[in-house]
């Protein structure tokens, strides 16, 4: 344990360096804690003996511990005390791995290489971006809004779907004539666990296909995705799909951003399907941390991904080969695995925004933006905390961490919730401003006097709606939950994304060429599925939002 980092460097961070670094050796120790109540100084002492010591990865932990998935502290891990004292922590990765710390392809003899596109805060976007209460701001200090869709790309091909129909730039063109300036793109963490096993080798289009959809069905898509993008070969990669993309949107002054919406890639979401919570089988910790790691850097080399987000729909997991198993599905392990991962990201790209998701399927951040106790707050099917009541009280700082201004949130909200009110307006309104809406410093809806429970925020902090969606068709003119999502984020300029983008999958569930009555393209991915709602419902929307 190294206290009070800042009197040490004080007296010179590199001198300080070399004395801890020269511990370490003498010591043959892992681990180094930075003890002490001023972050900003601990993060410093620990990104310098990173840089000194080739083989240390730094990584900073909420409050005073190390924090492990379950968050459940061991006997011998300092308690948590005061909000304001931090730990900057760094482990050897020689020969030792945690779920904190992951190597980034140093033991499989490569490193990811993207070069570095510096922001520029004298064009478009005018990055990097930041949160100042409430809103997400550029470099000029401007306040931005998101309006978009989402187009999933976390399917069993894991290449974002309908470019075997369209072009890159076609399909932007069809989104950007609506007004949309905003693609949350879905990938799955297979993704990049992939690029691991062949050794830092991506993955190229036709053998993606043929992997997913067979040999026959595989090289047919793979012809048919050349064909309609010049310059693409069978052997153009998934990241190189990506980069096309996100050079395509900023020539349009359209954002991307990326979204890990599942561990192994296949249709989401349910709570046996092994992507629900962390360290259920398809969601390895170790893999997760590695694969936002990856995406970060990779958004280095794009001005227009400002942001990426840690997970989405986290929700109760059900092992089907063992029910009884307790995964520890609580807000405390929600806030140390989003903290922990978090870290990661900023380590690896401190410029990026990070959206973190909520409960139940995204739909609640409540105990985060109303300051509860993370042991005792509510939560729909939780695992509970037994000794909650003995524990001294857990809240969460967003303010603690040198991240602070790079964090916003994200919920979602469909007709088909297990416990929200999604037929009635007013209620509406009011579970969505106590779920965690709070945070954007609105005043509390009328029927919150009937709902109860709903808290003014502690803290203003971005609130994003990421997800939510209906069938195109009439009953989108006049279905009562769209119509609330549609006031309520009018009303409070709320940045949004509808699903989805996708009129057709390349496979889904099983299937394949499978249609999707919700999506706003049609089929072939030429036109709208919908046309009607484009202009009688989207447009206008998307223009009320920036204010047109």
């Amino acid at each position: 344990m190294y206290e009070r980092p800042q009197k040490h460097m004080s007296k010179g961070g590199p001198k300080a360096t070399r004395d801890v670094s020269e511990k370490l050796d003498q010591l043959g120790a892992h681990t180094v804690i930075f003890w002490g109540p001023q972050s900003g100084t601990a993060e410093r002492m620990a990104n310098l003996l990173g840089k000194k010591r080739d083989n240390v990865s730094a990584s900073r932990h909420w409050q005073q511990t190390l924090l492990i998935r379950s968050l459940r502290p061991s006997p011998s891990s300092p308690r948590m005390r005061s909000k304001t004292t931090t730990a900057a922590v760094l482990t050897a990765l020689a020969g030792f791995t945690s779920a904190s710390s992951v190597s980034f392809g140093h033991d499989e003899g490569w490193s990811p290489m993207f070069s570095r596109q510096e922001m520029s805060s004298s064009a478009w976007p005018y990055g990097p971006f930041s949160t100042k209460g409430r809103d997400i701001v550029n470099s000029k200090g401007e306040a931005v809004t998101w309006v978009g869709v989402n187009w999933p790309g976390s399917g069993e091909t894991m290449v974002p779907e309908g470019l075997e129909f369209s072009s890159v730039g076609d399909i932007l063109d069809l989104v950007k004539s609506v007004g949309f300036n905003f693609i949350r793109l879905t990938y799955a963490i297979e993704m990049v666990d992939q690029i691991y096993e062949r050794n830092g080798t991506d993955v190229g289009l036709e053998i993606a296909m043929i992997k997913a959809l067979g040999y026959e069905n595989g090289t047919k898509v793979t012809k048919e995705m050349v064909a309609k993008n010049p310059g693409w070969s069978k052997d153009t990669t998934r990241f190189e799909v990506w980069d096309k993309i996100a050079e395509e949107a900023a020539e349009r002054e359209m954002y991307v951003h990326p979204d890990v919406h599942v561990g192994k890639a296949q249709w989401c979401c349910n709570k046996t399907d092994g992507n629900a919570w962390f360290d259920d089988y398809n969601f390895p910790v170790k893999n997760w941390h590695r694969g936002l790691q990856h995406t970060a850097e990779w958004a280095k080399k794009h001005p227009n991904v400002v942001s990426m987000s840690l997970r989405n729909e986290l929700r109760r997991n059900i092992n089907m080969t063992d029910p009884t198993i307790d995964y520890g599905y609580n807000w405390v392990s929600l806030v140390g695995n989003n903290t922990e991962a978090t870290d990661a990201i900023y380590h690896t790209n401190p410029d990026i925004l990070v959206s973190w998701s909520g409960m139940q399927f995204d739909q609640d951040l409540s105990a985060l933006t109303s300051g509860l106790d993370l042991n005792r707050a509510p939560c729909y099917k939780c695992d509970p905390i037994r000794d909650r009541y003995t524990r001294e009280p857990l809240i969460f700082d967003l303010d603690s961490h040198p991240w602070a201004d790079k964090v916003f949130y994200e919920l979602h909200l469909y007709s088909m919730s297990e416990d929200q009110d999604t037929d009635n307006c007013p209620i509406i309104e009011a579970e969505l401003y106590q779920n965690g809406y709070n945070a954007l410093g609105i005043d509390p809806p009328e029927a919150c006097n009937i709902t109860g429970a709903c808290m003014k925020a502690v803290r203003q902090t971005p609130v994003v709606m990421s997800e939510f969606g209906w069938a195109q068709d009439e009953t989108l003119l006049n279905d009562t939950l769209q119509g609330c999502i549609r006031k309520f984020t009018t009303q409070h300029n709320i940045s949004w994304a509808m699903w989805s983008l996708t009129g057709s999958y390349r496979i889904r569930s099983g299937g394949q060429g499978v249609p999707d009555t919700w999506a706003l393209s049609n089929y072939d991915w030429d036109g709208w599925q919908f046309p009607e709602g484009i202009e009688k419902w989207w447009k206008p929307w998307v223009a009320a939002m920036f204010g047109s």
